[in-house]
């Protein structure tokens, strides 16, 4: 995958969870009826575990803009979309599971030239190749 697809990749998840969460949090009520019905024996209001699910989602999306831990916020919000794949089932189900293998498609490629996780692996490597001269 070359840089331009990844960074593309990378922006699109990062709009498509900014815009969820934001759902989330404006109006939880909205999101209740996608909640699984197990979620109804816990302590907490439906509405707060939307509002909690939203702020994951603001989180994850800000730390995809910036390219911080990208590999390992894609891989955790693939297993989220997995798991709401599962549950929801149907046309909603299949949308969801091909998001997912496109974050995990993201979680397996290498950060992009934009990302901090990029400039962070080229200090290393820097560090690395003056450790090895100097030895």
């Amino acid at each position: 995958m070359n840089n331009l697809s990844r960074q593309v990749l990378r922006f699109g998840f990062a709009l498509l969870f900014l815009w969820f969460g934001y759902q989330h949090i404006l109006d939880p009520s909205v999101w209740l009826g996608f909640l699984p019905e197990w979620t109804g024996y816990l302590p907490i209001p439906g509405e707060t575990l939307v509002q909690i699910n939203g702020l994951f989602a603001i989180i994850s999306a800000l730390f995809l803009i910036l390219g911080v831990y990208t590999r390992v916020v894609a891989l955790i919000l693939g297993f989220h979309l997995i798991a709401i794949a599962l549950e929801a089932g149907g046309a909603t189900g299949v949308r969801d599971a091909a998001l997912a293998m496109s974050a995990l498609a993201l979680a397996s490629s290498e950060p992009d030239k934009w990302t901090v996780d990029f400039k962070h692996n080229q200090k290393k490597l820097q560090k690395q190749q003056e450790t090895s001269i100097n030895a």
